[in-house]
């Protein structure tokens, strides 16, 4: 909608979403096939059983308000939402601006590439990516007309446990600075990205404080290979990265304390991806992710190891404004003592688009 008077024009967009849910094993979470949420297998053998579920929470909203091509400075203002908050209210996906070659506000994180991600009809997606929204302040630089640079200072936050016997927290007193290098071709692109963080322990009473660095490298692509197909793939590895990874974010496993200081700990993912069209208005998406942490021999015996997931699909367009898609998911994780759990899902959805 062009705003009369000025160069912005105003868009309104999202879609409904319902989601049926049918899982055959236990899952923790029953809205998205979090891998982390699988239990581990109890000695007896026995285990629970899966349930039925259906929800529409991913549900979305956007407002996005942008300057005209033609304008002299790059302006945006975009926000967007969905109902996955407690009790299914509506939280903030995305809230951001762009002036120029500033962006402030909440959005993907630099560290990820979410363009070298598969469509998938589970919200959560291949568990074992980098994937993250958050708060940043980002500035990115055209080097020329296919490569170009990014820096950003972002929301920090270690996550580790503290061991019984000392007290403290957690804590930052500086951004995570992720950078990435992208170069883009008509066919596809390759994209590498590091990250820098602070690590913290700040202790209480007899309990010393601690830091650490911590540090990560992410190279991720797309290309076309025949028609609008493509393959994606994405590999990280890094120490003390923990919460930018899907299935470890929420897991304490950035980094350990032992003693008086802090160790970040090693880890590596990696996600294999293709998508196929069948026909104009069919395609099918397959991904394959693993992620997988050296833990200490101090951390408990459940902490999380390694997560593997893989999904296919089949989506259809079956008109312009609403598709129907449904996706098969397998997910296992294991723990540091060696147990370890599975979950097999179906997941099917209609999706009403807005525009």
């Amino acid at each position: 909608i062009r705003i009369p008077g000025s160069d912005l024009s105003l868009k309104f967009g999202g879609y409904v979403k319902l989601d049926f849910i049918q899982d055959f094993d236990a899952i923790g979470n029953i809205y998205q096939f979090k891998t982390n949420t699988i239990p581990a297998r109890p000695a007896s053998g026995n285990t629970e059983g899966g349930q039925t579920t259906l929800h529409a929470r991913e549900t979305r909203f956007l407002l996005d308000l942008r300057s005209g091509a033609d304008a002299k400075h790059k302006f945006r203002a975009y926000v967007e939402g969905d109902f996955y908050g407690d009790g299914n209210s509506f939280r903030i996906r995305h809230a951001y601006g762009e002036f120029g070659n500033l962006l402030a506000g909440q959005t993907w994180s630099t560290f990820q590439d979410i363009s070298a991600r598969p469509r998938t009809i589970d919200y959560e997606g291949p568990d074992g990516e980098v994937f993250i929204r958050q708060a940043m302040v980002r500035w990115t630089q055209p080097l020329s007309k296919s490569w170009k640079f990014a820096i950003a200072a972002e929301e920090p936050g270690s996550q580790f446990a503290v061991p019984a016997g000392l007290s403290g927290i957690p804590r930052n007193n500086m951004p995570d600075i992720p950078a990435f290098l992208r170069f883009d071709r008509p066919r596809g692109h390759f994209q590498v990205a590091g990250i820098l963080r602070q690590i913290r322990f700040d202790g209480t009473g007899a309990s010393s404080d601690a830091a650490t660095r911590g540090r990560g490298l992410n190279s991720t692509f797309r290309m076309n290979t025949a028609g609008k197909n493509a393959v994606m793939g994405m590999f990280a590895f890094g120490n003390g990265v923990g919460r930018y990874i899907e299935s470890m974010s929420g897991e304490n496993v950035d980094a350990v304390v032992r003693g008086t200081t802090l160790k970040a700990l090693p880890m590596r993912t990696f996600l294999a991806a293709y998508e196929h069209h069948w026909t104009p208005r069919l395609q099918s998406n397959f991904a394959a992710a693993t992620a997988r942490v050296s833990l200490d021999a101090s951390q408990a015996p459940g902490t999380i190891r390694i997560t593997r997931d893989i999904r296919g699909n089949a989506i259809w367009a079956m008109y312009k404004m609403v598709d129907l898609g449904a996706e098969l998911m397998y997910g296992r994780r294991q723990n540091l003592d060696g147990s370890f759990g599975t979950a097999l899902r179906l997941q099917v959805a209609v999706i009403f688009k807005f525009n």
